[in-house]
């Protein structure tokens, strides 16, 4: 859903990825692959924790259903963030655009070096700062937060004057109302 695919759909023997990320229960990983390799595994995990089931699997395969439709919307609202950003939606913003950045998120350029305390201020409006685990369902409000350390590194400058905005399940207005706040603040 937010790449091209996984391992197994580019000839990998097996993948394996989280549940939780695709909206699931904690704990719960997945495993695609060759039939003889996932034959041995459910052989030595036939009970216990090694197999989940009832209502966790149940709960897994019901998101997996809408993690495409929840994961297309936030798609639609970063998008229309880093748009009204850049067409002068909030003042004092140079320049915003898209990066996947293990989330699909809008790096914000400021046009002074206040990055630290609007990330501070957006919390206390209503934004997290920091992740609870990527894109999981409990990732409901739109977070503004720091640049990861890897765009500092190749653009030092970003410290102090970039943020990174992912809606998660929020829209870009209710996006845009704290980052206009935070930033007058």
């Amino acid at each position: 859903m937010k790449a091209y695919g996984i391992g197994v759909e580019f000839g990998a023997d097996y993948s394996t990825f989280s549940g939780f990320k695709v909206l699931g229960p904690e704990g719960i990983g997945i495993i695609v692959g060759k039939n003889r390799g996932i034959e041995a595994l459910q052989k030595s995990n036939y009970s216990g924790g090694g197999q989940v089931q009832g209502h966790e699997a149940m709960e897994l395969l019901r998101m997996m259903t809408f993690a495409p439709v929840s994961l297309a919307t936030q798609n639609e609202q970063v998008e229309e963030v880093c748009k009204r950003l850049n067409e002068g939606a909030i003042d004092g913003i140079d320049n915003a655009y898209m990066v996947n950045a293990q989330s699909k998120v809008v790096i914000v350029e400021l046009k002074k070096p206040i990055a630290q305390q609007v990330i501070q201020r957006s919390n206390a409006l209503g934004a997290a700062t920091h992740p609870v685990g990527a894109e999981s369902r409990y990732e409901i409000i739109p977070m503004i937060y720091r640049v990861s350390s890897s765009f500092i590194a190749a653009e030092p400058r970003l410290k102090a004057y970039g943020i990174r905005i992912n809606p998660m399940k929020s829209g870009a207005s209710t996006v845009l109302n704290i980052l206009k706040k935070a930033i007058d603040a």
